[in-house]
């Protein structure tokens, strides 16, 4: 769906970005001071490649989750892209 460059990409946008600015950018509809909390985490625990393949996978890696993270698991990634697809921080990949 994103290309593994623009997963890189958005783990050092994630990474380097402050969370008051990731907040102002990308929470909204779907996406919730929760989910940033999480992505935010995820970002800063792994790798650029760990997180793009957790991203590709639909997994998490071994990080300590709060309850409200808990219960947003299921669907999380799919939030998330989405989110950031809207604000121009991915691109979905076209189709062959």
């Amino acid at each position: 769906m994103f290309s593994s460059d623009d997963l890189k990409s958005l783990h050092s946008f994630l990474k380097s970005t402050g969370e008051g600015n990731l907040k102002k950018m990308l929470v909204g509809a779907k996406m919730s001071e929760a989910h940033l909390r999480l992505l935010v985490k995820v970002a800063r625990a792994t790798k650029e490649d760990e997180f793009a393949a957790h991203i590709e996978a639909d997994t998490f890696p071994k990080v300590k989750f709060a309850p409200a993270e808990t219960t947003i698991k299921e669907g999380f990634w799919t939030v998330c892209t989405d989110a950031c697809a809207k604000v121009g921080l991915l691109t979905y990949k076209k189709s062959a």
